[in-house]
Protein backbone atom coordinates (compact mmCIF):
# COMPACT_ATOMS: atom_id res chain seq x y z
CA UNK A 1 0.00 0.00 0.00
CA UNK A 2 1.43 3.44 -0.99
CA UNK A 3 0.94 6.84 1.01
CA UNK A 4 -1.57 7.93 -0.91
CA UNK A 5 -3.19 4.73 -0.04
CA UNK A 6 -2.53 4.46 3.74
CA UNK A 7 -3.87 8.59 3.55
CA UNK A 8 -7.34 7.83 2.31
CA UNK A 9 -7.71 4.90 5.10
CA UNK A 10 -6.61 7.07 7.52
CA UNK A 11 -9.25 9.29 6.72
CA UNK A 12 -12.03 7.16 6.66
CA UNK A 13 -11.16 5.43 9.68
CA UNK A 14 -11.30 9.08 10.91
CA UNK A 15 -14.61 9.95 9.44
CA UNK A 16 -15.82 7.03 11.10
CA UNK A 17 -14.46 7.69 14.31
CA UNK A 18 -15.38 11.46 13.89
CA UNK A 19 -19.45 9.68 13.15
CA UNK A 20 -18.76 7.37 16.16
CA UNK A 21 -18.35 10.53 18.37
CA UNK A 22 -21.06 12.33 17.81
CA UNK A 23 -23.36 9.74 17.77
CA UNK A 24 -22.40 9.03 21.25
CA UNK A 25 -22.22 12.44 21.96
CA UNK A 26 -26.46 12.56 20.63
CA UNK A 27 -27.15 9.65 23.04
CA UNK A 28 -25.34 11.18 25.57
CA UNK A 29 -27.63 14.39 25.27
CA UNK A 30 -30.51 12.27 25.16
CA UNK A 31 -29.31 10.46 28.26
CA UNK A 32 -28.68 13.43 29.97
CA UNK A 33 -32.61 14.78 29.14
CA UNK A 34 -33.86 11.55 30.13
CA UNK A 35 -32.05 11.48 33.77
CA UNK A 36 -33.33 15.37 34.30
CA UNK A 37 -36.89 14.45 33.40
CA UNK A 38 -36.38 11.01 35.60
CA UNK A 39 -34.95 13.42 38.74
CA UNK A 40 -37.37 15.49 38.44
CA UNK A 41 -40.09 12.89 38.50
CA UNK A 42 -38.21 11.07 41.18
CA UNK A 43 -38.68 15.19 43.40
CA UNK A 44 -42.22 15.39 42.32
CA UNK A 45 -42.74 11.73 43.91
CA UNK A 46 -41.03 12.45 46.43
CA UNK A 47 -42.40 15.68 47.59
CA UNK A 48 -45.89 13.90 47.02
CA UNK A 49 -45.18 11.33 49.28
CA UNK A 50 -44.20 13.47 51.88
CA UNK A 51 -47.03 15.95 51.55
CA UNK A 52 -49.27 12.25 52.04
CA UNK A 53 -47.32 10.76 54.87
CA UNK A 54 -47.59 14.18 56.60
CA UNK A 55 -51.34 13.86 56.20
CA UNK A 56 -51.60 10.20 57.82
CA UNK A 57 -48.72 10.91 60.58
CA UNK A 58 -51.48 13.53 61.74
CA UNK A 59 -54.27 11.39 61.32
CA UNK A 60 -53.25 8.15 62.47
CA UNK A 61 -51.50 10.29 65.77
CA UNK A 62 -54.66 11.88 66.05
CA UNK A 63 -57.00 8.84 66.50
CA UNK A 64 -53.99 6.98 68.66
CA UNK A 65 -53.73 9.62 71.03
CA UNK A 66 -57.87 10.60 71.12
CA UNK A 67 -57.74 7.00 72.18
CA UNK A 68 -54.97 6.54 74.73
CA UNK A 69 -55.28 10.03 76.51
CA UNK A 70 -58.99 8.95 77.05
CA UNK A 71 -57.71 6.02 78.77
CA UNK A 72 -54.41 7.41 80.90
CA UNK A 73 -54.71 10.99 80.87
CA UNK A 74 -50.92 13.06 80.39
CA UNK A 75 -49.36 9.66 80.55
CA UNK A 76 -48.65 8.18 77.15
CA UNK A 77 -47.70 10.26 73.57
CA UNK A 78 -48.24 8.26 70.90
CA UNK A 79 -45.83 9.32 67.27
CA UNK A 80 -44.80 8.25 63.96
CA UNK A 81 -41.52 8.65 62.58
CA UNK A 82 -41.60 7.60 58.41
CA UNK A 83 -37.54 6.80 57.50
CA UNK A 84 -36.35 5.84 54.33
CA UNK A 85 -34.52 2.21 54.51
CA UNK A 86 -32.84 0.48 51.67
CA UNK A 87 -34.89 2.38 49.00
CA UNK A 88 -38.09 1.44 50.63
CA UNK A 89 -39.95 3.46 53.21
CA UNK A 90 -40.76 2.55 56.78
CA UNK A 91 -42.70 4.01 59.89
CA UNK A 92 -41.38 3.00 63.26
CA UNK A 93 -44.51 3.32 66.21
CA UNK A 94 -43.03 5.46 69.33
CA UNK A 95 -44.77 5.85 72.45
CA UNK A 96 -43.20 8.18 74.88
CA UNK A 97 -43.69 8.82 78.83
CA UNK A 98 -42.62 12.16 79.92
CA UNK A 99 -40.28 12.46 77.56
CA UNK A 100 -38.59 9.33 76.88
CA UNK A 101 -39.71 5.97 74.57
CA UNK A 102 -41.16 2.94 76.55
CA UNK A 103 -41.94 -0.33 75.59
CA UNK A 104 -45.79 -0.40 75.61
CA UNK A 105 -45.68 -4.52 76.18
CA UNK A 106 -44.44 -3.64 79.37
CA UNK A 107 -47.04 -0.75 80.47
CA UNK A 108 -50.10 -1.01 81.72
CA UNK A 109 -50.94 -4.44 82.17
CA UNK A 110 -51.41 -4.80 78.58
CA UNK A 111 -54.02 -2.65 78.41
CA UNK A 112 -51.90 0.22 76.54
CA UNK A 113 -51.24 -2.28 73.61
CA UNK A 114 -54.96 -2.98 73.45
CA UNK A 115 -56.27 0.48 73.14
CA UNK A 116 -53.20 1.16 70.89
CA UNK A 117 -53.72 -1.31 68.27
CA UNK A 118 -57.43 -0.69 68.98
CA UNK A 119 -57.01 2.58 67.86
CA UNK A 120 -53.95 2.09 65.13
CA UNK A 121 -56.53 -0.65 63.31
CA UNK A 122 -59.43 1.47 63.72
CA UNK A 123 -57.36 5.23 62.00
CA UNK A 124 -56.04 2.50 58.88
CA UNK A 125 -59.21 1.26 58.34
CA UNK A 126 -60.73 4.82 58.25
CA UNK A 127 -58.30 5.63 55.40
CA UNK A 128 -59.27 2.30 52.93
CA UNK A 129 -62.26 3.02 50.54
CA UNK A 130 -64.06 -0.62 52.05
CA UNK A 131 -67.25 -0.68 53.55
CA UNK A 132 -67.06 1.32 56.74
CA UNK A 133 -67.67 -1.69 59.07
CA UNK A 134 -65.70 -2.97 61.29
CA UNK A 135 -65.57 -6.39 64.08
CA UNK A 136 -64.00 -5.95 66.92
CA UNK A 137 -63.55 -9.41 69.15
CA UNK A 138 -63.32 -8.31 72.75
CA UNK A 139 -61.43 -5.41 72.23
CA UNK A 140 -60.47 -4.37 75.45
CA UNK A 141 -61.29 -7.32 77.36
CA UNK A 142 -57.08 -6.66 79.29
CA UNK A 143 -58.27 -2.79 80.23
CA UNK A 144 -58.15 -2.74 83.45
CA UNK A 145 -59.28 -1.73 85.89
CA UNK A 146 -62.69 -2.51 85.14
CA UNK A 147 -64.25 0.94 85.69
CA UNK A 148 -61.45 1.65 82.45
CA UNK A 149 -63.75 -0.49 79.90
CA UNK A 150 -66.45 1.70 80.47
CA UNK A 151 -64.12 4.58 79.14
CA UNK A 152 -62.74 2.31 76.44
CA UNK A 153 -66.47 1.58 75.41
CA UNK A 154 -67.24 5.03 75.40
CA UNK A 155 -64.18 6.16 73.85
CA UNK A 156 -65.31 3.44 70.82
CA UNK A 157 -68.74 5.25 70.44
CA UNK A 158 -67.01 8.80 69.93
CA UNK A 159 -64.66 7.06 67.16
CA UNK A 160 -67.74 5.59 65.57
CA UNK A 161 -69.39 8.93 65.46
CA UNK A 162 -66.58 11.06 64.24
CA UNK A 163 -65.31 8.43 62.10
CA UNK A 164 -68.47 7.26 60.14
CA UNK A 165 -67.20 3.33 61.14
CA UNK A 166 -70.01 1.03 62.16
CA UNK A 167 -68.85 -1.56 64.96
CA UNK A 168 -69.97 -5.03 65.25
CA UNK A 169 -68.67 -6.01 68.18
CA UNK A 170 -68.48 -9.86 69.91
CA UNK A 171 -68.81 -9.98 73.26
CA UNK A 172 -68.92 -13.01 75.86
CA UNK A 173 -67.71 -11.15 79.37
CA UNK A 174 -70.67 -9.47 81.95
CA UNK A 175 -68.99 -6.72 82.46
CA UNK A 176 -68.14 -5.93 78.61
CA UNK A 177 -71.15 -6.66 78.01
CA UNK A 178 -73.00 -4.47 80.40
CA UNK A 179 -70.89 -1.79 79.09
CA UNK A 180 -71.85 -2.59 75.35
CA UNK A 181 -75.14 -2.32 76.58
CA UNK A 182 -74.57 1.35 77.30
CA UNK A 183 -73.11 2.38 74.28
CA UNK A 184 -74.75 -0.17 71.54
CA UNK A 185 -77.30 0.62 68.90
CA UNK A 186 -78.48 -2.71 68.91
CA UNK A 187 -78.10 -6.09 70.74
CA UNK A 188 -78.02 -9.77 70.06
CA UNK A 189 -77.43 -12.56 72.21
CA UNK A 190 -76.64 -16.44 71.03
CA UNK A 191 -78.17 -18.83 72.83
CA UNK A 192 -77.19 -22.08 72.74
CA UNK A 193 -80.47 -24.54 73.38
CA UNK A 194 -80.39 -28.54 73.45
CA UNK A 195 -83.15 -29.78 71.17
CA UNK A 196 -83.69 -33.11 69.65
CA UNK A 197 -83.10 -33.53 66.28
CA UNK A 198 -83.98 -37.84 65.04
CA UNK A 199 -83.75 -38.82 68.59
CA UNK A 200 -80.39 -37.13 69.21
CA UNK A 201 -79.91 -34.18 71.48
CA UNK A 202 -77.94 -31.57 69.70
CA UNK A 203 -76.93 -28.05 70.74
CA UNK A 204 -78.35 -25.45 68.67
CA UNK A 205 -77.58 -21.84 68.52
CA UNK A 206 -80.09 -19.22 68.59
CA UNK A 207 -79.78 -15.16 68.07
CA UNK A 208 -82.42 -13.48 69.69
CA UNK A 209 -82.44 -9.48 69.76
CA UNK A 210 -82.33 -8.08 73.21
Amino acid sequence: MNYRDKIYSAKGKKTLLQKQIDDAKVVKESKKVELETIEKAQAFIQSVAKATQEQLKFHVEDVVNLAVEALFPNEYVFSIDFNIKYGKTSADLIFTKEGYPVDILKQAGGGLVDIASLALRIAIWSLSKTDNVLILDEPVARIQPASLQRVAWELIKELSRRLHLQFIIVSNSTNNGQAVHLIADKEFAVIKENKLVRDEEWKISKVEVI
